[in-house]
This record gives C-alpha cells, sequence and structure tokens, in this order.
C-alpha cells in the first residue's frame, strides 16, 4: 500500500453497513445511516445510491450536512427526498463544492432486489488525488472493467447484493490498489463478519476490514 492510498484509509471512517464518511479535504458521507451520537453537522457533501430505507435516511443526512453543505442523490429518491440539492442517474459527472464524482450504475444481475431500469447508484469521487468507489447495493456487472478506482468499497453479504466471492469478481475487474467490505455487520440487514473476512481472503488485493464507529 503506498503513501497516499494509507493515507486516505487513515481517513475513512465505517460507520456500519454501507455507511461511509470520508475525513479528507471534503467530508464526504455515503449512504449515512444509524449515525452514532457525536457523529455528524460536518459533512461537505452526502451522496446517496438508492431509497431504500437503509441508504435514503433523511434524517441522518440532515444529521450529516454542515450548514450550506450539499445532498445528492439518486433520481429515485425524488419523491421521498425531494429537497435533495441535486439529482442524478448513473453515467453523470458532476462536480460538487470541488469534487469530481463519477456516478455508477448500481444493480442486480439475478436478484429481484435492485433492478437495472430502476437507475440506482454507485460514485466514484476523486478527492485528494485518490479515487474512492462506493458501489452502493449491487452484483458485479461487466462496466466495472471501464471504472478507474484506487479504493473499492465493495458490498459483500450476497443475498441482496455481491456474496464474497463475487465481490472477489469485481476486484478483478475494477484492479483497485485497496478493497474495503460493506454491507455487512448491522443486526437489521444480512452480513456477518465471516463474510467480510472470506472476501479478504480470496481477494487478489490488499483488503482492510474497518471497525465500525462507535
Amino acid at each position: 500500500m503506498d503513501d497516499k492510498i494509507r493515507d486516505m484509509l487513515s481517513k475513512i471512517q465505517w460507520i456500519g453497513h454501507d455507511a461511509i464518511k470520508i475525513n479528507a479535504s471534503k467530508v464526504i458521507y455515503f449512504d449515512p445511516w444509524k449515525l452514532p451520537a457525536g457523529m455528524g453537522g460536518d459533512g461537505d457533501i452526502v451522496l446517496v445510491s438508492h431509497d431504500h430505507y437503509d441508504h435514503l435516511s433523511i434524517p441522518d443526512i440532515r444529521k450529516a450536512l454542515k450548514k450550506g453543505g450539499k445532498a445528492m442523490v439518486a433520481e429515485c429518491c425524488r419523491d421521498k427526498f425531494p429537497d435533495a440539492d441535486r439529482f442524478t442517474l448513473p453515467y453523470m459527472k458532476h462536480r460538487l463544492d470541488g469534487v469530481d464524482i463519477y456516478v455508477t450504475a448500481a444493480y442486480n444481475i439475478d436478484k429481484k432486489f435492485h433492478p437495472r431500469e430502476k437507475g440506482y447508484c454507485g460514485y466514484i469521487v476523486d478527492i485528494d488525488g485518490v479515487k474512492i468507489y462506493h458501489a452502493g447495493d449491487t452484483d458485479a456487472f461487466p462496466h466495472m472493467r471501464d471504472f478507474e478506482c484506487d479504493i473499492a468499497l465493495l458490498p459483500v453479504s450476497g443475498t441482496y447484493v455481491m456474496n464474497p466471492a463475487e465481490a472477489v469478481d469485481a476486484v478483478n475487474m475494477l484492479k483497485p490498489k485497496l478493497a474495503i467490505p460493506i454491507h455487512w455487520g448491522d443486526p437489521d440487514v444480512v452480513g456477518t463478519r465471516a463474510d467480510a473476512e472470506k472476501f479478504k481472503a480470496l481477494s487478489p488485493c490488499e483488503v482492510v476490514i474497518l471497525e465500525p464507529v462507535k
């Protein structure tokens, strides 16, 4: 792991499930949900992948944002969160508060929970010279080989998203320098540490399993 990736890793917090906070030159939250006491009020940008309750949590979005912070959400969230600052579809490019953001698709290949036509999203943010990919709720799909990222935040729980072996397929296409398993560890949703550990054991790239923020 080179120094730039190691430094960025030290700025990434896993809140639990799919929720991530990046404490870089801009503070970025992905899919904030169940924010612990004392966290929030500092978010420059909040990015939301889709409209399921464990991703689009409006109270947590509002808690995460600082005054003047911006929330960008998938277009499918518009009815539930019309006050968002920006809406997006997959494969759009944005610049938000000085941060370049590329929106990816996120969908199931052989499951019914996240159909491609819904327009669910993942995000690649370019922050401080590091490209971080939050995959959202998705399976591995062929277009991933066209994405550029240094750090990949990948779901590993199976059932609704990729299982550990399928997440390895994603790594083989993405070729990140570092992968971090997400979509596990919440008692209200599927996914256990065993899923994260299996992904780490199988992955061809370096994997770091983060501990949830308390």
